[in-house]
């Protein structure tokens, strides 16, 4: 799932359904940018770059007085708490708050534009059945699997093994 996806469907999960009646919504990438960062990932998996984008939430009619804008605002807000931007930090760009335009329409409505600037890698694994042909195979996108070791042994040159990460 991209981080627009996911955005998306924090928001509408968590605003009342009358926000989205007649008003038009709509959530899209905009800007896209390629940062080259190639990386084998393992599992059959490969990062082929990493995209930079503004994502979009637009509203053709928000209801701005049946539902205040902050408390949007604020939404958006806790989503970026909990979302892993460590990315940012890979490529050396810093984090920025979302931008709100607001223009009115009528004494109850207004378009509401809502950018966020996002990173996210766009890595593929194979697969038969996939739609990208790279290198002499099919593959397809996906959010990477990355696996960790929770436990090692590390042998010196004495052979007599270090256990590491475990309490055994």
């Amino acid at each position: 799932m991209s981080q627009l996806d996911a955005l998306s469907a924090f928001v509408t999960a968590n605003m009342p359904g009358r926000t989205f009646k007649g008003a038009g919504f709509s959530s899209y990438m905009d800007e896209l940018n390629f940062i080259p960062a190639q990386r084998d990932l393992g599992l059959d998996q490969y990062r082929m770059a990493i995209i930079r984008y503004n994502a979009v939430l637009a509203w053709d009619r928000f209801p701005y007085r049946l539902y205040d804008p902050r408390n949007l605002a604020a939404l958006l807000l806790a989503w970026l708490m909990q979302s892993d931007r460590s990315l940012y930090e890979e490529v050396g760009i810093d984090t920025e708050l979302p931008d709100f335009d607001i223009d009115l329409v009528d004494e109850e409505t207004a378009v509401l534009i809502i950018t966020l600037p996002m990173v996210e890698e766009l890595s593929v694994i194979k697969d038969d059945k996939g739609n990208i042909p790279l290198d002499g195979a099919r593959w397809r996108l996906a959010d990477p699997t990355i696996w960790f070791a929770s436990e090692a042994v590390v042998y010196g040159v004495d052979g007599q093994g270090a256990q590491i990460g475990s309490d055994k």
